[in-house]
């Protein structure tokens, strides 16, 4: 026989921001300025093995829980859930390395 019993409610929110307004969105380290923010979530899910939103599942993984929910097409469609890349190029117009003189230091 089993028990069901409800959980306990938090009081207060121990997380104040999600990095996305989808809280069940999170790209893969490197993909958004907003999720690199959370390495420890991050971390978390390559430990559990649930795929990072926008990334197909390998056959080890759990799919991401945001893409599962809405659908590839779906998960992107509002631009505050689409990932953010940090800038660091912009003046070649290009969001990573490339730059001849920021390669030299």
């Amino acid at each position: 026989m089993f028990k069901k019993t409800e959980p306990t409610k938090f009081k207060e929110a121990p997380i104040k921001q999600f990095p996305h307004c989808d809280a069940r969105i999170l790209h893969a380290p490197g993909d958004c300025k907003f999720c690199d923010e959370h390495k420890d979530w991050q971390f978390l899910r390559q430990v559990w093995g649930i795929a990072f939103t926008g990334w197909t599942p390998d056959e080890k993984e759990l799919p991401d829980p945001a893409t599962h929910a809405r659908g590839y097409t779906n998960v992107n469609a509002w631009r505050g859930n689409k990932a953010q890349p940090l800038v660091l190029h912009n003046h070649l117009g290009g969001t990573r390395s490339g730059c001849p003189a920021c390669e030299e230091n």
